[in-house]
């Protein structure tokens, strides 16, 4: 007997002993198994072992009828776990032809609940599919993929990237082959490496809801274009060598990804073709693709931390209304770090660092700024300054070039602007705001700026004591401004008692007022507490939330009277504003509350409330002077969540002023 862990429960099951493909095939339709294949290498030379499977459109789908899809392994059910490590399978490239008629996975995913791991999938030969293929398809729920190992080759055409066009009206008839897609909800890809040797992406999504990407890599080709200008026959030469992207023609001097994107989302798809949304993407990589990380498409949340954008040829990064990108990293390499596509995405928090690396290929825009509402920081990773200068550009994107090159009436800013947009450039390169850019502010040097972030989300008083020294003292600030409380109270995974958290905080004022620095404490701002329960348990709490909140504003305001330390009641400013917390239809206007399954964040307009009265309230009493270096430390209100802001940029944008 094995114990395992599942996604829900804990469950036992006797182990099935496989030890060929024609076994895997015939388990992975069944469901409640768990079943572990020896290791080794197995051919896969014969379309018998799969079938077609024929689903129906949802009711709500554009689509009617039936859906096609042949497959090799088709894991249809429910509830199983399936050990593969140490196992490859090799997949004659010749089976790319079957179901010329319908689409082909090699692996598709249709039942739920199910657990993969060690599934590696290895391409043989350069066979060009019938119709589009994908490696693995996830079309079920609750499914976790674990370190499947994806190899694919055969496409056509290959070795020109999309500059012969991607869709219908490609100068060159498209036969794409991609690696993995997800449909499905809640789908867990965990420590997957992907390989793609043919055009198609590499992992992307289409009406897929709530995905997790972990550990995960993609890793393309490249090719210069004077390589495919060589060339005296093939696809590019059979056309003149024109492009379906401007100029209309294939340019020497420049590189392509021969792959599509990375990690991308699309804006709907699936059976039922409901709207994609809901990605988390960590510590994940994407090298020599044409895109690194495209989440502009998807509903959110979207989110993108501590993962690393390499040699991408159009962009590195891109995220769509609300997304977040934290702690991650790429270079310029062949494109800009990050795009804005169009004008209408809003209030994106985006934290990320520039390499160093520079090549031979000319890249005209480091970074491509549209939209409204964001806080963007970019800085050196390693404090080391990209040799080659290339312009942080608000109002410009390549897909605005490509809009307007094939729909040359449009007028200027149909697809590219720039309004209410803070930028931290702290990368030594220039910035350019053109015409299209309205009230936009740039602070060019991280020495300049006045108010230092050191917010850290999810960190209560325990958290803060561990990094006081190295994030504050060390840095010997002027003034500190000290938010935290709300994770101590009301966060399920940190909680602790009142006796506990007032121990905390006044260990913390007597270290922070022994360094020489003034102190101002303010209290945390109320919460809602219908939205916070879609989050934590209500049964955790012995008290409602607001009533922890105001009894942690007590505590704060005891102990600066003990200390003799200033407060700022902020607490008291957001209930003087009386509006409707859950109101939904207040949503873009509340202050208070940044979602309905937040519940504590404020939205931006909420960010920039607390920074305004903060700023008059250092004003009034005299604590603005110049040279003033002032930290804000605390918890996530600090470091910004939910609609992604902060209230340290907002104010350091008012000192700037």
């Amino acid at each position: 007997m094995v114990v395992f862990t599942a996604q829900a429960n804990t469950i036992t099951k006797d182990t099935i002993f496989i030890k060929s493909v024609k076994e895997l095939a015939k388990y992975a339709k069944k469901s409640n198994v768990l079943v572990k294949m020896k290791p080794g290498g197995y051919a896969i030379t014969s379309i018998k072992i799969g079938e077609l499977s024929i689903f129906k459109y949802g009711e709500n789908n554009k689509k009617k009828g039936d859906f096609r899809i042949g497959s090799l392994i088709h894991f249809s059910g429910d509830n199983s776990q399936y050990f593969l490590t140490g196992v490859t399978l090799n997949i004659d490239g010749k089976l790319h032809d079957n179901y010329p008629k319908s689409e082909f996975s090699e692996f598709l995913v249709s039942g739920n609940n199910n657990y993969i791991e060690g599934l590696k999938g290895k391409d043989i030969g350069n066979h060009v599919p019938a119709h589009r293929v994908q490696m693995l398809r996830v079309m079920g729920d609750d499914n976790i993929i674990k370190a499947a190992d994806l190899f694919v080759h055969g496409s056509y055409p290959y070795g020109y990237g999309h500059l012969l066009g991607k869709g219908g009206n490609a100068l060159v008839k498209t036969q794409k082959h991609s690696v993995l897609l997800v449909e499905g909800t809640n789908t867990q890809l965990l420590g997957c490496k992907v390989v793609s040797h043919a055009f198609g992406h590499g992992i992307f999504m289409q009406g897929a809801v709530n995905t997790l990407l972990q550990d995960c890599y993609v890793e393309g080709k490249m090719r210069s274009t004077n390589e495919m200008l060589a060339e005296t026959s093939g696809p590019a030469f059979s056309v003149g060598f024109k492009s379906d992207y401007p100029p209309g023609v294939i340019l020497p001097n420049e590189i392509k990804s021969l792959s599509e994107d990375g990690i991308r989302t699309y804006p709907s798809g699936g059976l039922s073709g409901r709207r994609t949304q809901g990605v988390t993407v960590i510590n994940c990589t994407v090298k020599n693709m044409r895109s690194g990380f495209d989440l502009s498409a998807n509903l959110p949340p979207t989110k993108i931390v501590g993962s690393t954008a390499i040699g991408c040829q159009e962009k590195g990064f891109s995220v769509g209304d609300h997304g977040v990108i934290e702690n991650s990293k790429g270079d310029a390499l062949y494109g800009p770090l990050i795009t804005f596509v169009g004008n209408d995405i809003k209030n994106c928090t985006i934290d990320l660092e520039l390499t160093d690396a520079v090549s031979d290929y000319k890249v005209s825009r480091l970074a491509e700024i549209n939209g409204s509402g964001h806080h963007i920081t970019i800085r050196n990773y390693q404090n080391k300054k990209r040799s080659v200068e290339t312009p942080i550009v608000f109002g410009e994107s390549f897909w605005d070039d490509v809009h307007r090159y094939r729909n040359p009436d449009k007028p200027s800013g149909t697809y590219a602007g720039a309004k209410n947009i803070q930028l931290f450039n702290y990368t030594g390169m220039p910035v350019k705001l053109n015409d299209l850019s309205v009230n936009c502010t740039v602070t060019n040097s991280e020495e300049k700026s006045k108010v230092l972030n050191a917010g850290v989300g999810g960190n209560n008083t325990n958290d803060l004591l561990k990094r006081v020294d190295k994030d504050v003292i060390a840095k010997t600030p002027d003034v500190v401004i000290m938010m935290v409380g709300t994770n101590d109270m009301l966060n399920s995974k940190k909680m602790i008692d009142y006796n506990t958290y007032t121990a905390n905080l006044d260990t913390l004022i007597k270290k922070i007022k022994s360094s020489g620095s003034e102190l101002v404490l303010m209290s945390p701002i109320p919460v809602d507490s219908i939205y916070l329960f879609t989050r934590h348990k209500k049964v955790l709490f012995s008290d409602t939330p607001n009533t922890k909140i105001d009894e942690v504003g007590k505590i704060v305001k005891t102990l600066a009277s003990e200390h003799n330390v200033r407060i700022y009641d902020l607490n008291a400013e957001f209930k003087a504003l009386n509006l409707p917390i859950h109101n939904q239809d207040m949503m873009i206007r509340n202050v208070k509350n940044s979602g309905k399954k937040d519940g504590v964040h404020p939205t931006a307009l909420g960010y920039r409330f607390i920074a305004e009265h903060v700023y008059y309230y250092l004003k009034v009493h005299q604590l603005l002077k110049d040279d003033q270096k002032i930290i804000c430390f605390g918890d996530s209100i600090t470091r910004g969540g939910g609609q992604g802001a902060n209230y340290p940029a907002y104010l350091n944008a008012l000192i700037a002023q």
